[in-house]
């Protein structure tokens, strides 16, 4: 039985101590048989986790850096970037650092991208790559992404970037029914891992422009990981134990089942909502909008904040501040990854009697 969880940041999550310790094995080369072995079976397992028949590629990094590799490898032309948060805002950023014309659909933090409005940005700016945040954590809110897609689909040829970094293993994610041609996440959110590994799925018509890019970069090149992915391995040397701790996590994750799994971060947000409803805080994001996976929350009049955050820490308890616009008006529970509903009951008794100090 393992200790309460006191660790609610939105990322890095908490990491069991089996994951932990499976750190600690041994190294091996990233080209011997050994490892080959190993990054196959962590290759096919990934595809369950991502529900795709695409292959998902790995690269030791922080997702932004997949972000950057996306834009990179697929050098839009005209790119539209559906922001509502500081995260969905990376992509425009990026975009512009590279002098790629980059136009900006913007949503009141705390709202969810709508479809009409996508509908007439795409008709007005014609872009040929679209990209959206799926969970947007510095808000709580998580984007209709099936919806925004469909959308996308019937008004352009545009191809569609996902942003899955605190969304995919804690909420539902569909690459193909979905027509997502690039999800991108990271290791150190819902899928419970430490940080430091990025992953990546592209889809055949994403695929098809990579091929035609004369200048991909090099580490930035999503063709030559999938190079090199089909020879069973990383495309340089990888953070070995990472992939380890991958490899202990996906069991974890599998066993559990990924449709289990969405629905126990569904059941965690909506305690929150509930507990919150009783207690007299409030949600940053909207109604109907909020993500599985973390809760942006506004505390009761005459509670700051950043002191409550405060005073959790000195109780031992970690959540995350607010961020962005948002920085001094909320703070956020990460209930992502391993979190289980009985630590958010300790989480919750914190924060009251915090509140009241």
């Amino acid at each position: 039985m393992r200790l309460p969880v006191r660790y609610f940041v939105p990322g890095p999550v908490w990491v069991a101590p089996a994951v932990r310790k499976a750190m600690t094995r041994p190294i091996v080369p990233h080209r011997s048989a050994e490892f080959k072995s190993l990054w196959t079976s962590i290759a096919e397992r990934l595809q369950q986790v991502f529900r795709t028949r695409q292959k998902v590629l790995i690269a030791t990094s922080s997702a932004t850096f997949a972000l950057e590799a996306a834009l990179v490898s697929l050098a839009p032309e005209r790119l539209l970037c559906l922001t509502n948060g500081a995260f969905s805002e990376r992509w425009l950023a990026i975009a512009r650092s590279h002098g790629i014309e980059a136009a900006q659909l913007a949503v009141e933090w705390g709202s969810a991208v709508d479809g009409d409005r996508l509908a007439a940005a795409l008709r007005e700016h014609r872009p040929d790559v679209v990209t959206v945040v799926h969970c947007e954590t510095s808000t709580g809110v998580l984007n209709p992404i099936e919806e925004l897609a469909r959308v996308v689909r019937e008004e352009s040829a545009s191809l569609v970037l996902v942003d899955a970094v605190s969304s995919l293993a804690g909420a539902q994610v569909e690459p193909e029914a979905w027509g997502l041609d690039v999800v991108v996440t990271a290791s150190q959110k819902a899928l419970g891992l430490p940080p430091g590994l990025s992953f990546f799925s592209v889809s055949e018509r994403a695929w098809e422009r990579v091929d035609r890019v004369e200048r991909r970069g090099f580490y930035t090149d999503f063709r030559r990981y999938r190079d090199k992915h089909a020879l069973a391995g990383p495309i340089t040397t990888p953070a070995i134990p990472l992939v380890y701790a991958l490899d202990e996590q996906l069991d974890h994750i599998l066993a559990e089942g990924i449709e289990a799994r969405w629905r126990r971060h569904h059941k965690l947000q909506k305690k929150t909502e509930e507990w919150a409803a009783r207690t007299g805080f409030g949600y940053a994001s909207q109604e109907g909008a909020r993500s599985p996976t973390v809760s942006c929350l506004t505390t009761p009049s005459g509670v700051a904040a950043a002191d409550l955050v405060d005073n959790l820490a000195r109780q031992g308890f970690l959540v995350g501040g607010g961020y962005g616009r948002l920085r001094d008006s909320t703070f956020r529970i990460g209930h992502m990854g391993d979190i289980g509903s009985s630590d958010l009951e300790l989480l919750f008794e914190a924060i009251v009697a915090s509140a009241g100090s």
